[in-house]
């Protein structure tokens, strides 16, 4: 998956934090130890951070509908998001999120041909 430079520092800073603790990236925060159960994670972390940010609550996987809409509104290839959602094929994506699909998104751009 493609990361971004504000994903990549934030994975770098955690890195000292978790690094020397085990295989887990993510650890509970008051603790140290790795979360436990799911739960904790949205008790603890996910719905707290929704209240601050003001944001009406979504599940957590509400995320990655979040990253595919965005990028294929952005005009996305449909392919390239398949690969990032670690999907063998587009159909999935076609499936799910086609209303975000552009719709000239597969029509070939022109060619210039040489003059003889």
């Amino acid at each position: 998956m493609d990361l971004n430079s504000d994903a990549m520092a934030a994975l770098k800073a955690q890195k000292s934090i978790s690094m020397l603790r085990g295989s887990r990236v993510f650890l509970n925060p008051r603790t140290l130890e790795p979360w436990e159960t799911d739960a904790q994670i949205r008790k603890s972390a996910w719905l707290p951070i929704m209240k601050r940010s003001g944001i009406e609550y979504r599940n957590p996987y509400q995320i990655r509908h979040t990253f595919a809409s965005t990028l294929l509104t952005a005009g996305a290839n449909p392919w390239y998001v398949a690969q990032q959602l670690g999907h063998e094929d587009v159909e999935m994506v076609s499936r799910t999120y086609g209303k975000f699909i552009r719709e000239d998104y597969q029509k070939p751009k022109p060619t210039l041909r040489a003059v003889t």
